[in-house]
């Protein structure tokens, strides 16, 4: 199998877990929307925003220091690094997640307006707690990509949270507690599989001297990721006190469906991409660089496509599935997506710093944009509101790109397609400016479907189990927001012609002509 198939082969199957998991989230959406309202979502958002703290100090290019120091080392020193891994932030996050706990009320006081919120603190700090231990954990299956485990290990996972979310939040109607809770004990089952997995395969051995590499590795990333938290946080905390909570809540919602891109496209892509790019760079083979420039190139249609797919179908997605409070994201999600685009392409440009262990230039990078980001955010937030907070992001992650791929290829320069590259922000751009203008609401084959077919459509499922099933609120839904359906049906189904184009960037110009002619003429 060629290495492109190969990689693709493993992210995927990474993503389908992710996958199952949100198709199946956003069919509960409407009801954790209406249970849970724009204050519940504000308080996750806040809580969140305060575990990114924790997530700077700890968990910020962990998994990146195992993997380039497994690769390092020889014999059984490889299995040293995995344990040794674990050993150190185990030991660290329980001592920082303990001390936080103790200061629960006044952070909940600080955070959320209310100390009673304190016991929401705690649930989050325990989920924070097992899934970091267990991100450590599973870094053995990304390195040997065993993609199929590490998959399995997510649907549990995804199981266990949706049978919770309904039992705590719609049945029990806990609302943000129950959400919480089921955070909590979601995060355990994972965390003990991997953990099972790597003591079996690397023991629980301690190398003080790979401890010592790992921390040289890490500390200089701290103080740039936790700037990067400052400045992403801070949107949040300006939004809460200079408009009011609830609209932390619409923020997060404009927040949550480009997340999707990271969660289905860039971390599945690059668990199993980080490794095989350090293993091709480290042979130095004559085609090495022109290898991982294919692959950025790949990945970087694959991203573009799912954004385009994402930004002209976003607006019919939270007219159907929200309430009307949160309508207005659709403005926050577009300038999202562009800027989780662009910081996947960062992903690709700075391999070059981490490939050398100059996680210093990274953090001073990380630093200073994010010193920029403060200033952007609270110029743009008084400036343009609610969707300041946005542009501020997309700027600062544009400079942070540039800055990163500049240093990055100084230190490890690969083959950059970039005629391929500015061919599909072009076509992609086209796409989606003429579909977002599309007035297909009016349009005849629109209203002939709405009118003339969706009746028999909802006439044959009420005899199905969609009728009955909550006292038929899926047809009802179906029957109020028919217009708005077929809308995002068509607009998606436009957007997924720009997947032609693939053809043309895989192999340019007469290549691919060239290609195509000799298939003709074979058959």
């Amino acid at each position: 199998m060629g290495q492109e198939r190969s990689t693709f082969k493993h992210a995927a199957i990474y993503s389908f877990a992710a996958m199952l998991g949100k198709v199946i989230g956003f069919l509960m959406l409407p009801f954790y929307a209406h249970l849970l309202r724009g204050i519940g979502y504000g308080i996750i958002g806040m809580i969140d925003a305060g575990l990114g703290f924790l997530t700077g100090l700890l968990a910020s290019g962990l998994t990146g220091a195992i993997v380039r120091f497994y690769h390092q080392e020889d014999g059984e020193d490889k299995k040293q690094v995995i344990s040794t891994g674990i050993w150190l932030i185990a030991v660290v996050s329980v001592i920082l997640v303990g001390l936080t706990a103790l200061f629960s009320r006044p952070i909940s006081g600080l955070l959320l307006g209310d100390s009673a919120h304190w016991d929401l603190i705690c649930l989050a700090l325990g989920c924070f707690l097992f899934d970091l231990v267990g991100k450590s954990a599973s870094a053995i299956l990304i390195i040997e990509r065993r993609s199929i485990p590490f998959s399995i290990i997510g649907l549990i996972r995804l199981i266990i949270g949706l049978s919770l979310n309904i039992y705590l939040i719609i049945f029990l109607k806990m609302g943000v507690l129950g959400y919480f809770l089921s955070s909590f004990f979601t995060a355990i089952v994972p965390a003990c599989l991997f953990l099972t997995i790597s003591i079996r395969k690397c023991g629980l051995g301690f190398d003080r001297r790979i401890a010592r590499e790992i921390i040289a590795f890490q500390l200089p990333l701290i103080p740039g990721c936790l700037a990067a938290f400052v400045s992403k946080q801070i949107e949040r905390v300006l939004v809460r006190f200079m408009i009011a909570i609830e609209s932390v809540g619409v923020l997060e919602m404009g927040y949550k469906f480009p997340a999707l891109l990271n969660l289905l496209i860039t971390y599945p892509f690059f668990r199993s991409w980080d490794t095989k790019r350090i293993e091709i760079a480290e042979a130095d083979a004559p085609d090495a660089r022109i290898k991982i420039g294919r692959m950025f190139t790949y990945s970087l249609f694959l991203l573009i496509f799912s954004g385009l797919i994402m930004a002209v179908a976003i607006k019919d997605v939270l007219q159907i599935l929200t309430p009307p409070e949160f309508w207005d994201a659709y403005r926050i999600a577009r300038v999202e997506i562009l800027t989780i685009i662009m910081f996947g392409t960062t992903f690709h440009v700075n391999f070059g710093l981490f490939y050398t262990k100059d996680t210093k230039t990274w953090s001073l990078i990380l630093g200073i944009t994010s010193a920029i980001k403060i200033g952007l955010s609270f110029l743009f937030i008084h400036l343009w509101g609610l969707y300041g907070a946005a542009y501020s992001a997309c700027v600062v992650e544009f400079i942070r790109m540039v800055w990163a791929g500049w240093q990055g290829l100084r230190r490890y320069r690969f083959n950059i397609e970039a005629r391929k590259i500015a061919f599909m922000v072009l076509v992609a751009t086209g796409v989606f400016l003429a579909l977002s203008n599309l007035n297909l609401s009016d349009a005849g084959f629109i209203v002939n479907l709405e009118q003339n077919q969706l009746p028999s459509l909802l006439e044959a499922l009420d005899g199905t189990f969609l009728g009955t099933w909550k006292d038929g609120k899926a047809l009802t839904l179906l029957a109020e927001k028919g217009n708005l359906i077929l809308c995002l049906f068509f607009r998606v189904l436009f957007s997924l012609g720009f997947g032609l184009f693939f053809f043309p960037v895989h192999q340019s110009g007469t290549e691919w002509l060239n290609a195509w002619a000799a298939r003709i003429f074979r058959g």
